[in-house]
């Protein structure tokens, strides 16, 4: 499926193996005036394809290991640096998903984890956030899923908090913001600072510290300490 998409519309690639899942994904996404689908694919090979040809701003994928893994996706386009420059969020549909698989994704470059059987309205505002460049953060789930990662468990690499005196107390700001969800529009107006000078201090942050990527960096930010989970409402 490929459509014309309006000016000023959210560019979306809905990525899932099941027909008739898809096709539902699609329908609820062409009732939000403000969102469209410009592709649609069920083949995780194909995704970089798409990518380069459609310009998708946030890649919607249902996560099933075997057929439509939602992590290797992401890491996919991650790890390469033409698909990566291209700047699509994903956001990932799963059932649940185990402490490593969380991490491995927002390692991957995933910016947004909602349930397979979330509602349509949660749905077009996490593809809101991501396209804003913010991170699904902010709602009890997203909480909840942060509180396990930063939990000090078998497997998860702690950070020592000496990396982050590479870099200046403006970026720490920014990294402390980016960490809690928010978009670089708002990070802007909390710092009183223009969008584009936002965006070079995530750059240059991101450049010290070695990281790929906003998810990395959100990592980063909790494995340190810079910012601390809240209990889940």
């Amino acid at each position: 499926m490929r459509q014309i998409a309006p000016v000023n519309c959210i560019r979306i690639a809905v990525c899932d193996s099941r027909h008739l899942a898809r096709a539902g994904l699609i329908g609820v996404l062409a009732r939000e005036p403000d969102i469209s689908v410009v592709a649609e694919v069920w083949d995780a090979a194909d995704v970089a394809g798409t990518l380069r040809t459609e310009r998708p701003d946030v890649v919607v994928v249902s996560h099933d290991p075997l057929v439509m893994d939602g992590i290797a996706v992401a890491e996919a386009l991650g790890s390469c640096p033409e698909l990566a420059s291209l700047g699509a969020g994903v956001l990932m549909l799963c059932d649940s998903l185990e402490h490593d698989e969380l991490l491995s994704a927002l390692r991957g470059g995933v910016r947004g984890v909602l349930p397979v059987n979330g509602d349509p309205y949660t749905l077009a505002a996490a593809i809101r956030e991501i396209a804003a460049g913010a991170m699904l953060l902010k709602s009890p789930t997203a909480v909840g899923l942060i509180n396990r990662l930063v939990s000090r468990s078998p497997g998860v690499t702690v950070v020592p908090g000496s990396h982050l005196a590479r870099l200046t107390h403006r970026e720490r700001d920014v990294l402390s913001l980016v960490a809690n969800g928010h978009s670089n529009c708002e990070i802007a107006q909390k710092l009183t600072l223009s969008e584009a000078t936002v965006k070079s201090h995530l750059y240059h942050l991101c450049q010290k510290l070695g990281l790929r990527d906003r998810a990395q960096a959100v990592i980063l930010a909790y494995e340190t300490g810079l910012v601390r989970a809240c209990p889940a409402a």
